[in-house]
């Protein structure tokens, strides 16, 4: 096996394009290591659990009921009440070893929107531990954790033991101490309980007491200590309460993973309809909800306002929030999700030193700020060591959440043999001399090569998933026509397009079904604009069911405004498209409509009085132009295609008093429009059927 490069960031020149589409062009790139480019071609491909074959037959709302966050804690007003007493004399500890900001979070109240959380979750893949949207691939990261949960990336493992006698004697007064408290409730040392025994006491374990129940109840929450004191947090209370840091985010991070994955396998891995089973999840879940907050503008609340020094949790205490059609909202969030919100400066909170406004080169030695080796363990891949689970993480995967270029990502070996292993996968030095630290202000692009790849992926995950999903069929009987053999080319960038079917003899499913969309586009040339219409009535309901994609790698829907529908009535009704002559390409650059631009369509043809208005105006217009009949025949197109206004040196009598080069060129002219309009509504046209086809498929009967 090729030994895989050791830095973090690869700095190279590249072909780089907007992952939203555009034109490419060549500058010098960073990267996240390990890249195809540079790990000799072992490419990471996307997993085949990233489209699940069978489609949740319910909806969220009813899976909802079914699962059980029991991570996700509320605080108590008498633990609100003992975070108070004991901030003023140990807060300077808790800055010291990392876990102010997630001590003072676990004040604050996140109301459960579980059905948002299921939405984001349907999308995860347990291979990569990553979301696998139609746009690109996202994830829950280190500086997610540390950001907005206010845990510290550095310091010991939460294995760690403890060394000396004196510590281990702790630990075991701590033990004999919940047996103490377990007396004042049922057996049990219960939450209140503890709280009852140590709270305001003035014991001298009072502080590895709170610890221990902060850990126990908020942060490290296992199945045994879903409602009593695990043991398992003594030793970690321990090492904090004397200044000993630990790495607390990754090992938060691990449970988020493991318990994503598990609400995946329970998605698809039984009927979760007809059975009684739940769903009981322990990692704290609330991160999650926050990350989908923090990235997703239209599906969070407006954010509270924060005073200097509280955590950045605070800005979704107690928000609540509807969204109408999350699927919808998730799958065309491609342009609007904010890759790098927290380098977005935000009143009340301080950006860290790692979101500087420029670029930085940073110079790895002994003195290296701590934010700044922090931000380092954020970027580089690694084995997360948690107390119950090993997972891996993949952050080259996700470049541009940390302001970094995007390239194809390379393959990485586990190191998950036992804890000791994985942990020192974890904490392995920085061998980078030089560290790149991103402008907050830099907008990342991916490559030429990752746009071609991501586009290949997704039609081959389609292709794989065809025997279980069939797309929907038109429902108009089509007469036969003999298909042309020619080469399909679905535009998503000016000069990238991806090739989609081909040119060679062969009979496999992806060319007969590129047959069959090239079939009917050849047979739209035969149809009049009224039937055009009518069918672009009907494909644009479609598509307000199906839902729009931002990506360039997704379908487009059939018209880009209410405006081009008053164009196209507004041409002779009866005229076939094919006497237009017109010369397209479907490789043409159309920029994707907006939600709500889509929801226009179907509400602009229902309304009956734009109908008859339309109408109207294709007689007039069929009056009007019939006079130009000849003068048309003479450039080659008949002048019905097109309505000629009066000229203006003619005083409003018409366009007959114009000289015939004059008339001409406004005919061509014209016509060129009506050709690039008529083209781009072919295109989109196409582009719905290739979605209904890979995302929106009827199941098999």
């Amino acid at each position: 096996m090729e030994k895989q490069s050791e830095t973090i960031v690869e700095e190279r020149e590249e072909f780089m394009v907007s992952p939203t589409g555009g034109y490419p062009t060549r500058r010098k790139a960073h990267f996240l290591n390990p890249t195809a480019t540079s790990n000799i071609g072992k490419v990471s491909e996307l997993p085949m659990d990233c489209f699940s074959p069978k489609p949740l037959t319910c909806d969220f709302k009813d899976l909802s009921e079914k699962v059980l966050f029991k991570g996700w804690k509320h605080p108590t007003e008498k633990w609100k009440r003992w975070v108070r007493n004991m901030h003023p004399k140990h807060q300077v500890l808790w800055k010291q070893v990392g876990i102010y900001e997630a001590v003072m979070s676990s004040m604050y109240d996140m109301k459960q929107h579980k059905e948002l959380v299921l939405g984001i979750a349907e999308k995860w893949s347990l291979d990569t531990s990553t979301f696998i949207f139609p746009w690109g691939e996202a994830t829950i990261t280190l500086e997610d954790v540390m950001v907005c949960g206010g845990y510290s990336v550095l310091g010991a493992s939460v294995l760690s033991t403890l060394k000396t006698k004196q510590l281990v004697e702790l630990e075991e007064k701590l033990i004999e101490g919940r047996k103490e408290a377990a007396r004042w409730s049922s057996l049990v040392a219960t939450h209140n309980a503890w709280m009852d025994y140590f709270m305001g006491t003035g014991h001298d374990l009072e502080h590895e007491a709170f610890l221990s129940l902060w850990l126990s109840n908020f942060v490290l929450v296992k199945s045994t200590s879903f409602k009593y004191i695990g043991k398992h947090v003594f030793p970690i209370a321990i090492h904090l309460a004397r200044g000993t840091q630990v790495a607390l985010a990754p090992a938060v991070l691990s449970s988020i993973y493991r318990d994503l994955s598990l609400l995946k396998d329970w998605f698809f891995g039984s009927n979760v309809v007809q059975t009684n089973e739940l769903a009981n999840l322990y990692a704290p879940f609330q991160l999650v909800q926050v990350w989908i907050w923090e990235r997703f503008p239209r599906l969070r609340p407006m954010a509270n306002s924060i005073s200097h020094g509280e955590p950045r949790l605070a800005r979704w205490h107690r928000l609540k929030v509807n969204v109408d059609d999350m699927k919808l909202a998730i799958d065309s969030a491609g342009k609007s999700f904010q890759w790098r919100p927290y380098a977005i400066a935000v009143n009340g909170w301080s950006l860290p030193k790692f979101y500087g406004d420029k670029e930085q080169y940073i110079l790895i030695d002994s003195r290296l700020n701590e934010e700044i080796q922090s931000f380092a363990r954020c970027l580089r891949v690694s084995e997360l060591v948690g107390v119950e689970s090993i997972e891996q993480y993949l952050p080259h995967r996700v470049a541009m959440q940390f302001g970094m270029d995007q390239d194809i990502p390379g393959c990485v070996a586990r190191c998950n043999g036992n804890p000791e292993i994985a942990w020192r996968n974890y904490s392995r030095p920085i061998q980078d001399a030089v560290l790149y630290i991103p402008g907050r202000f830099f907008e990342s692009d991916v490559t030429t090569q990752y746009s071609d790849w991501w586009k290949q992926s997704m039609l081959a995950h389609c292709d794989a998933i065809r025997p279980f999903v069939r797309r929907p069929r038109s429902s108009r009987n089509l007469q036969h026509v003999s298909v042309r053999r020619k080469e399909c080319h679905i535009h998503f960038s000016p000069d990238d397009h991806l090739k989609y079917g081909g040119v060679s003899g062969g009979n496999s499913t992806k060319e007969n079904e590129a047959g069959d969309l090239v079939q009917e586009e050849d047979m739209e040339d035969q149809l009049t604009i009224r039937e055009l219409l009518t069918s672009a009535k009907h494909n644009s309901e479609e598509i307000v069911m199906a839902g729009e994609s931002d990506s360039p790698l997704c379908a487009q829907s059939p018209l880009s405004s209410t405006k081009k529908i008053e164009t196209l009535a507004k041409m002779e009704a009866n005229m076939k498209l094919s006497e237009v002559k017109l010369r397209f390409t479907l490789a043409v650059d159309v920029p994707p409509l907006s939600v709500g631009e889509i929801q226009n369509v179907p509400t602009f043809i229902a309304e009956k009085e734009e109908v008859k208005k339309i109408k109207s105006e294709v007689k007039q217009d069929a009056e009007v132009t019939r006079n130009e009949r000849s003068v048309g025949k003479s450039k080659g197109v008949m002048a019905d295609d097109v309505k000629i206004k009066p000229g203006l040196k003619d005083g409003g009598e018409g366009s007959n008093t114009r000289d015939l080069s004059t008339l001409g060129l406004e005919l061509e002219a014209r016509i060129s429009r009506l050709e690039k309009l008529l083209a781009e509504l072919k295109e989109k046209r196409f582009r719905n059927k290739l979605e209904n086809h890979f995302r929106w498929g009827s199941s098999e009967p």
